[in-house]
């Protein structure tokens, strides 16, 4: 027995003002009579707290084992889980690495219900959802509108379109109809253009979500970018913005680039990083995308 738990007996018995029953004879006989109603209080108290210090090991245990064993696809590279604010404040995060391929052992094309479940078992539920939403065909196109009447809106290949967003990682759903929609792309960005105000488009928590292999994740260096993918080059984008072409695998464009750097671009050396440019929007896979700028 404890000295936490000892303690706690005597301190309950001199608080109800009856004598402490010996430890050794409750360890050693559980069937002993109780002599009243309040040495039975104390007994109460000891098996509470002996089931609290067990409960207590025993969650230590599984984490710790949690901890072992085959690796988890997606713990690829991983670093110790952690808690940060989500809208489950209950969940201990996990980290979520995602690729050209999908997002941890989820691939492109896997159904919405089992993406949204394993990413929620690692970052809590999602704290922004767009959609379902139904878009429209335009006469003499191919693709999807948002805009029925306006070709420049947003448009890819499928009739409805769902969005998640857990901070800065936001997966994109889609197709022919809601109840079966499938993993299309995701987008990891400071600013998420799905939001309805400039407040919620600015992702205020900071997961741990970095691309597979190669441990890049937002906030990194044009260097360490490079090194990883050494074909990528620096471009420049609408309003004078960085953006990253040659990527390892094709993203979504959001208007000014699939990849995007920190800082303007200087038209006499568009080549060139600005000095202390840092990743600021990656993304894979297929999206809504704006007919123009």
């Amino acid at each position: 027995m404890t000295d936490q738990l000892r303690h706690l007996l005597r301190d309950e018995a001199q608080h109800l003002d009856v004598p402490l029953p010996p430890v050794h004879a409750i360890l050693q006989d559980g069937r002993r009579r109780r002599r009243s109603h309040r040495t039975r209080g104390v007994l109460a108290v000891a098996a509470s707290v002996a089931v609290a210090i067990g409960g207590i090991g025993v969650a230590s245990r599984l984490g710790d084992e949690g901890r072992g064993g085959a690796p988890d696809p997606a713990d690829r590279a991983t670093s110790a889980p952690t808690s940060a604010p989500t809208s489950d404040q209950s969940v201990v995060q996990r980290p979520v690495r995602v690729s050209g391929n999908g997002v941890g052992d989820q691939a492109f094309g896997a159904p919405a219900e089992g993406v949204l479940a394993a990413v929620t078992t690692r970052l809590g539920e999602p704290d922004l959802t767009v959609g379902p939403i139904s878009y429209a065909k335009i006469p003499g196109s191919d693709g999807w509108f948002e805009q029925a009447d306006d070709p420049t809106s947003l448009s890819w290949g499928y009739p409805v379109v769902s969005v998640a967003c857990w901070g800065q990682l936001c997966l994109v759903f889609g197709g022919d109809e809601a109840g079966a929609l499938a993993l299309r792309g995701w987008e990891l960005s400071d600013r998420r253009r799905w939001a309805a105000t400039e407040d919620s488009a600015k992702a205020a928590t900071r997961l741990d979500v970095s691309l597979a292999g190669s441990g890049l994740r937002l906030g990194d260096s044009w260097q360490r970018l490079h090194a990883a993918y050494p074909g990528t080059v620096v471009g420049g984008g609408e309003g004078a913005s960085v953006v990253v072409d040659e990527t390892p695998w094709p993203g979504i464009f959001d208007g000014v680039g699939a990849w995007r750097l920190s800082g303007t671009s200087d038209g006499t050396r568009p080549r060139s990083a600005p000095a202390g440019a840092v990743v600021t929007r990656l993304s894979a896979g297929e999206g809504p995308e704006p007919g123009c700028c």
